[in-house]
This record gives structure tokens, C-alpha cells and sequence, in this order.
């Protein structure tokens, strides 16, 4: 039986899908004879959960003389741009509330007090402070972005977690309590997903819902698909419809395959540029690493190689010259790592000082096109990945024959083991060094279109 949501109804909340399913739950839950709901609203941009959130919260209030609400992220400036935005915006806009007279608004603090004596108040937790909800009392709690809180705020005894849990429930005029974490989903080792995802089966308070970006009816379609056009399918699944999946079970650059492999030479065509991008290295194990591709029609074509142990960056540069492929023919466009822009102090040229002066006497045209930083490298990986097959089925990336390494490192290029988010670039990983350098190149190139076109990115 679905809930009539028209006393609690704010002018500028209409809800759809996952919401109601959400609100059905919320409002015909039966508190008296049950263990307070725990609720997991796991999706990602677009998906309008801060929306319904603000909706419960708000209603939660009005329903409920003396309520009091903590709503919770790792940091206060975060918290005040999200949620406690969305909640002042859903007042504000709805002319039925008067500033002054049924609430009041604490900015700093990121408060909201209402004229029945409900409270909206924050609970962060940028000073690892984990104890510091022992002395509240709530009758809900909402936490936003979950995945993004220290494992220690979970896992460890007497958790941060459990100690906001248990100040849930204890004021006893208001019969409706719960807790609601909203998060992008993450990695299923988290402990988010073992708590909810898992618990859901065993525990009857525990529920999940996805809150799926392409099903927002008030999204615009091209949005959606543009979207879906930045995102692989794996990606997609976790960023767009909030499944819980690993990224990493099938390698870095997952959305590899056959599909990118060409068999053939590549013919270069002489209207568009060619690219160059370059890793720079200098170690056994680690080789100098550049290859050479061309942007048509929207699809990277990567068609030449220059794989060389123990070089410097004039033997790279003279290695594509001497095999013809850099000449006076064609406009060449170099990219590659941002740190070959410093100057090591044993020289007086930086990395592209070289390759400039190379080109320069040697009459090639060609153009500068560096980034002043390094892309993150989960953002390299996404941007990779999504070209290699999005999830509206576009492949975007060819390698053609002669670039076996490349493809030998889409393949098998894999993170090091341990925690942090790194690269495998061990001496048993020479290949890895070449995706770093496509990396730059594919980041680079869409970056570039997406500054001449105003922000919006024709990938």
C-alpha cells in the first residue's frame, strides 16, 4: 500500500522510482514492533538522493515536536555545500515556511531550528574524533557519502559507527527513527557493502535501495548519455546504477579487448595531426616509452611505438625520426608526462627542451600540448577505460600491429599490491610504461577539446 505523501508534500519535491519505494518504506515501517530501519541509498551523480533526503529530513521535523536529526559527512565545509544545502533550499523555495517565524537557519554551524523544537544539527568528523556522538541524542540520522569515511570510523571496537548508531532511538515521544547513509558505492571489500548488501539478507531492519542515474525522469537525456559515454560499462554500473562491483577484478584497463586490436598497418591521414606522447625513464626495467597516434572521427588510433631500455629522451625522439615516422610531412602534437616539464639538476633542458630543440633544427612542425600537472591516476584509468568501450557499446581506442607492447600492457598492467593506489612499474613490468604514456595522451586530447568547446566534452 502506497502512502498518500500529500501533508508531508513540499512544492518543489515530486518523488519517482527508488523515492517512493524509499517514502512507502519510511512511512509504513512498523516502528513499535521492530528494530529501527537501517538504510542504504547507494548511487551516484545525478540520481537526486540529497533530494530525498532533505524531503525526509524536513518532514521528519514537521511530523515529530522536539525531533532531532544529525546529519553527518567526514567534514563540515563538505557536509554544508551537500546535504544541509539541499535542506535549506527545499525551505526556502517552498512558500508555505517563513524564516523567523517557523524555523531558523545557523549558517555557521549548520544548524536548522524549528518553531515545534526540532533540531537539524551536524555530526563530522574531520578531527577523527570518533566518540564524539556519545552525548547526543537522535531519532534519525543521516549520513552522507559513506565510503568516503576511514576505516577506523567502522571497523575498530566501540567504531564511530556503532557509537552513532546506538544514540538512535533515544527520545522516546518520537516513534519514528532510523538511519539513512547515502554513499557513491565503492570496492565489495568495504565494509558498507558487508553491512548492508550482505546483512540485508540476514538482518530484516537492514534495507537497500539504488538510486539509478539513467532512470531520473528529470534528468535531460543527452546529460544521461553523455554520461554514459564517459563511463565504461563496468563504470557504469558503479557510478550510474550504484552497484556494488569491483573495478579491478579483471585488470586495470578492464574494458580492453579483442574489440581494440587491429591486425592491420595503419595508413596516416595526412588532414589530422599526429600525436606523440611520451613516459620518460631512465632504469633497467623501466624503458623510455612514446607512441604515436591519431584522433579521427573520435576514435584514438594508436599505431607506432618507441620502446627503448636505458635511453634518454633524444634517443626516443630520434628513434621515430630515423624510422621515418617523424618527418616534414605531416604536424606533430607532443603530450607525455608533466614532469618532464622540471629541470633536472644535472641539466640545463627539461625533457621537452629537448624534444623541441630536436624537432625544431630538423625543421618538423609541430606544437607543445603538456598539462602543468599529471592527471590523478584513477582519473587516467577511468578516461582509458571509457574509451575502450563505454557504456553506449562506442569503442574509441584501435592499436594496430605495430605497437605490441602497448597492447601487451592494456593486457596485463595491474596495480602493486598493497593499499595505496599505484602502478605496478617493477623491472617484471616494462610494458606498463607505455599505458602511462596513452594515458597522458588520450587525458591531453580530451581536454584540449573540451576547453575549445566551452566546457563540453565531444568524446
Amino acid at each position: 500500500m502506497e502512502t498518500d505523501y500529500k501533508p508531508y508534500h513540499f512544492s518543489a519535491f515530486e518523488p519517482f522510482g527508488y523515492q517512493r519505494q524509499v517514502l512507502d518504506l519510511f512511512y509504513n515501517y512498523d516502528y513499535k514492533n521492530n528494530f529501527y530501519p537501517e538504510i542504504l541509498l547507494s548511487g551516484s551523480v545525478g540520481s537526486a538522493k540529497s533530494v530525498l533526503l532533505a524531503h525526509i529530513i524536513i518532514s521528519h521535523c514537521l511530523r515529530w515536536n522536539r525531533a532531532r536529526v544529525g546529519i553527518s559527512r567526514m567534514g563540515l565545509p563538505d557536509l554544508k555545500k551537500t546535504l544541509f544545502q539541499e535542506i535549506v533550499d527545499a525551505i526556502e523555495n517552498d512558500p508555505s515556511f517563513v524564516e523567523g517565524i517557523h524555523y531558523t537557519i545557523i549558517r555557521n554551524s549548520a544548524e536548522i531550528k524549528f518553531a515545534n523544537g526540532s533540531h537539524i544539527m551536524p555530526v563530522t568528523y574531520g578531527d577523527r574524533n570518533w566518540g564524539k556522538s556519545k552525548s547526543y541524542l537522535f531519532s534519525l540520522v543521516v549520513l552522507e557519502e559513506g565510503t568516503e569515511f576511514e576505516d577506523d570510523f567502522y571497523e575498530i571496537e566501540n567504531s564511530g559507527f556503532d557509537l552513532l548508531r546506538g544514540r538512535i532511538n533515544r527520545l522516546a515521544h518520537v516513534r519514528e527513527n532510523a538511519l539513512i547513509i547515502a554513499t557513491n558505492p565503492g570496492e565489495p571489500s568495504h565494509y558498507l557493502f558487508k553491512y548492508f548488501i550482505e546483512g540485508e539478507k540476514h538482518h530484516d531492519n537492514r534495507f537497500v535501495f539504488y538510486s539509478e542515474t539513467d532512470k531520473n525522469p528529470y534528468l535531460d537525456p543527452n546529460y544521461i548519455a553523455q554520461l554514459r559515454a564517459s563511463y565504461s560499462k563496468l563504470m557504469a554500473e558503479r557510478y550510474l546504477r550504484g552497484r556494488w562491483i569491483s573495478l579491478m577484478g579483471k585488470g586495470i584497463y578492464h574494458s580492453f579487448s579483442e574489440k581494440n586490436i587491429s591486425k592491420t598497418d595503419y595508413k596516416v591521414d595526412r588532414n589530422y595531426p599526429i600525436y606523440v606522447t611520451f613516459d620518460f625513464n631512465i632504469a633497467a626495467g623501466k624503458p623510455l616509452s612514446s607512441i604515436m597516434y591519431q584522433y579521427v572521427n573520435k576514435v584514438f588510433h594508436f599505431f607506432a611505438e618507441s620502446i627503448i631500455e636505458d635511453a634518454y629522451t633524444y634517443e626516443g625522439v630520434d628513434d621515430f625520426y630515423n624510422r621515418e615516422l617523424i618527418n616534414r610531412d605531416n604536424f606533430y602534437i607532443i603530450q607525455g608526462d608533466a614532469t618532464g616539464r622540471n629541470r633536472d639538476p644535472s641539466s640545463k633542458q627539461t625533457n621537452y627542451d629537448v624534444i623541441e630543440e630536436y624537432l625544431a633544427r630538423r625543421l618538423i612542425n609541430f606544437e607543445i600540448d603538456v598539462p602543468r600537472k599529471n592527471p590523478p591516476i584513477r582519473t587516467r584509468h577511468s578516461v582509458v577505460n571509457a574509451q575502450c568501450c563505454n557504456d553506449l557499446n562506442q569503442v574509441r581506442v584501435k592499436f594496430y600491429k605495430n605497437v605490441p607492447v602497448a597492447i601487451q600492457g592494456m593486457k596485463l598492467t595491474k596495480l602493486k599490491k598493497g593499499a595505496n593506489y599505484i602502478e605496478d612499474d617493477s623491472a617484471k613490468s616494462p610494458y606498463q610504461h607505455v599505458t602511462t604514456a596513452i594515458g597522458y595522451g588520450i587525458c591531453a586530447t580530451i581536454d584540449t577539446i573540451s576547453q575549445k568547446r566551452q566546457g563540453t566534452v565531444e568524446l
